[in-house]
């Protein structure tokens, strides 16, 4: 058998139905017929716990399975509104591990350290004589702690070889609650991890479309997820002069004109995201919160640039809102992608995942998309959908995000935001 890879997506009138259906679905697409390891994306208009009862009264109660609440799922047959999707793994050459822990919001340390002291050790007898390990965390994404949560899982499986993937959890952009399943536990305020342990190397890549088009900017004021001021001018205003002739060109939109919480507004939110350039290290950020200023020596550069998405701006002077902390002293430039950018980079993230095996064929995967990559691509999310399929040619599971996590890159820090991250299994 080796590793098979099915997927499902259901709708339905409650969720124990469309959770049995999309789980029968992922079913047909293996020759087992009970998988060991099922990960669920599911809409919000669904009951969670209805929903793990009905795909678990398929699979049955040996398969291990995480997910999450989520703001749009897909499958390589294309994109649905308010599914339950599923993918399911049947594997001999591999092991799976799950474990979830709540208060993520009040105590994220201790919440991650038990989530990760949960799983299997390296040289645990169950899986040292796997070589290839690979974590998947799934987080409550309301929390706005993402990069945090990821460079803690990292921390605490104390393995820089141990690649991480996953997502922020959704809930169709109403960013009210969000919430992590694992097995039949239903949660929010938590984080579920899945630890895979391989006979042979997974392939997991990031890619995002974006290009810079400022000059680097320092952050000078923020606080928390909300930056106040870059090079010591209102965050708004240094954003807004930054895309003002780029927003005319490519859109025919007159930035001085926009109105808060417009269509407008909100597309170009989405459209002129901001790159993380350079971050400081601890010992910096300390600095920075004290005295404010930019210091370039504490500065660690990347080749690539982490997208952060300014989704919480909330008017058109002052701060710039976020769904994630920026640090003071932080250096960002604003980037632009258009849809064709969009798609570009996600069909080059599902190539180089399958370059990254080597030749052999790929039994399938996970997808972690951007709810921001479907905003800015609207009708033709598919497309996107198309180019993974197109690279990959095998079933693949996914859904849209609040933030995606890929540590496995060494041009990028560990979380993402309007990115698309692509975690792949041989056969």
């Amino acid at each position: 058998m080796d590793t098979q890879v099915g997927t499902g997506q259901a709708t339905g009138d409650n969720g124990d139905a469309a959770g049995m259906a999309a789980a029968r679905e992922a079913l047909n697409g293996i020759e087992a017929d009970s998988p060991d390891f099922c990960q669920v994306f599911c809409s919000p208009v669904y009951d969670y716990d209805a929903v793990l009862w009905g795909i678990r009264s398929v699979v049955g109660s040996d398969t291990e399975v995480i997910g999450c609440s989520s703001s749009g799922e897909f499958t390589e047959a294309g994109s649905k509104a308010e599914t339950v999707t599923v993918g399911i793994v049947a594997s001999d050459s591999m092991e799976f591990f799950t474990t979830l822990s709540t208060g993520l919001g009040a105590d994220h340390k201790r919440c991650l350290f038990e989530a990760v002291h949960d799983l299997p050790e390296p040289d645990a007898p169950q899986i040292d004589q796997y070589p290839h390990r690979a974590v998947i965390n799934l987080h409550d994404g309301i929390v706005s702690i993402g990069d945090e949560i990821t460079k803690l899982t990292e921390q605490y499986l104390d393995d820089d070889q141990i690649p991480i993937v996953g997502g922020s959890a959704g809930d169709d952009l109403r960013l009210e609650e969000t919430h992590v399943f694992c097995n039949g536990q239903v949660e929010s305020d938590a984080v579920a991890l899945a630890l895979l342990a391989s006979e042979d190397p997974f392939a997991v890549t990031v890619n995002h479309g974006h290009e810079p088009i400022s000059e680097p900017m320092a952050v000078t004021r923020a606080e928390g997820s909300t930056v106040y001021e870059l090079d010591g001018r209102p965050a708004f205003e240094a954003w807004r002069d930054a895309i003002q002739t780029d927003a005319r060109e490519s859109y025919g939109i007159d930035v001085d004109d926009l109105d808060a919480g417009s269509e407008e507004f909100l597309m170009l939110l989405g459209r002129y995201e901001l790159g993380i350039e350079s971050e400081p290290d601890a010992d910096a950020q300390s600095i920075a919160s004290r005295i404010r200023d930019f210091v370039a020596s504490a500065f660690i550069s990347t080749e690539g640039y982490n997208i952060r998405w300014p989704g919480r701006t909330a008017n058109t002077d002052g701060s710039l809102g976020f769904t994630v902390d920026i640090a003071e002293g932080t250096e960002l430039r604003v980037t632009h992608s258009s849809k064709p950018d969009q798609v570009s980079a996600v069909e080059t993230a599902a190539s180089n995942a399958a370059d990254e095996l080597g030749g052999n064929a790929v039994a399938g995967g996970f997808v972690y998309d951007c709810a921001c990559r479907a905003m800015i691509l609207g009708d033709d999310f598919d497309d996107a959908v198309d180019a993974i399929s197109r690279s990959i040619d095998a079933p693949f599971a996914g859904f849209e995000t609040y933030g995606e996590v890929c540590s496995a890159d060494e041009d990028y820090t560990g979380y993402h935001n309007t990115s698309a991250v692509v975690f792949l299994f041989p056969e």
